[in-house]
């Protein structure tokens, strides 16, 4: 069995393959472009990757292929339409970075609600040991108990996320399609107007894609924290763009984009270097036990396939 694997370098430092090796000869490419796509298809039985986006028109290009293993949970950048048609299987791998995102999740919500890099900014630029006064509170802060934290998507990110927000003491309110048990489910509208913090963990499909725009935005409280963990699209970005520089919402963060990387035209470059925004590069999901996970869990999800059962099938 050939494996190729099209975009390792977005497995990080610190990680090892091997345990793909067992199962074949393994082809490691740091990166593939459109360019070079089907060269580093050819002749694969298994591709395994990240980000590259695999169409129909791939898949008739390389007709060798048999599986294709997502090292991540979401699976749009494939065609599975296509690929069950010309019955090529698909597997992702579900809810192995649930403690990493909802770790960044928290960090992301903490430093905006608490503004702690500017607080950290005034002591290392030397303005705290000037101004003779043993603290500063400005800007104003408060405490997350007592608030309502909004969450879009409940699966083991969303529930992973509510849990450490009711552990602060917030009131937790859940925007789901399917009814939820243990959770209070409200309608999108009703969680923009009443939450103080929204973070969003939902699959980007027709019905979650730019839901949070500047229709949804104008429903909500001018204080509101908004971080998006979930994919790009899933908000308007030039409307969040928008509402931060009008000062409609009180905070953004955000690790994930529409096209990553972000071009240097695009909409969050008005506002990253404003105080109240806080963007990261795709990494809530990434730390070092999730990646391991990831990695273990393609190899048994090839390990699957090969005995003909369906692990972490998508196309299904």
């Amino acid at each position: 069995m050939k494996i190729s694997v099209l975009d390792a370098a977005t497995l990080g430092e610190g990680i090892s393959l091997d345990a793909l090796s067992k199962h074949g000869e393994v082809t490691i490419y740091d990166s593939t472009t459109q360019e070079n796509l089907i060269s580093h298809c050819a002749g694969a039985d298994v591709l395994v990757l990240n980000k590259v986006r695999i169409t129909k028109d791939v898949l008739i290009a390389a007709p060798s292929v048999k599986l294709i293993c997502v090292t991540a949970t979401g699976y749009d950048n494939i065609d599975v339409a296509a690929a069950k048609e010309r019955g090529v299987a698909v597997a992702n791998v579900p809810a192995y970075s649930t403690s990493s995102v909802a770790l960044y999740t928290l960090a992301t919500v903490t430093a905006l609600v608490t503004h702690i890099r500017e607080y950290n900014k005034y002591v290392i630029d030397g303005s705290y040991t000037a101004s003779g006064v043993a603290n500063k509170l400005s800007p104003i802060y408060h405490e997350i108990a007592g608030m309502t934290w909004g969450i879009i998507g409940y699966g083991n990110i969303g529930r992973a996320v509510g849990a450490v927000a009711e552990a602060l003491g917030a009131r937790v309110i859940v925007n789901k399609r399917t009814p939820i048990e243990g959770a209070t489910r409200v309608g999108i509208e009703q969680l923009c107007r009443e939450s103080d913090i929204i973070t969003i963990h939902c699959p980007l499909n027709a019905n979650t894609r730019e839901m949070i725009n500047s229709r949804t935005i104008s429903l909500m409280k001018k204080s509101v924290i908004i971080v998006n963990e979930a994919r790009g699209a899933v908000v308007n970005e030039s409307d969040i763009a928008d509402a931060v520089e009008q000062g409609r919402i009180g905070g953004f963060g955000s690790d994930v984009y529409t096209v990553e990387p972000i071009p240097a035209e695009h909409p969050y470059t008005r506002i990253m270097h404003r105080e109240n925004v806080l963007l990261t590069p795709h990494a809530a999901w990434g730390s070092l036990e999730a990646r391991i996970r990831c990695v273990n869990v393609v190899s048994e999800n090839i390990t699957a396939f090969i005995n003909g059962k369906t692990k972490n099938r998508v196309d299904i």
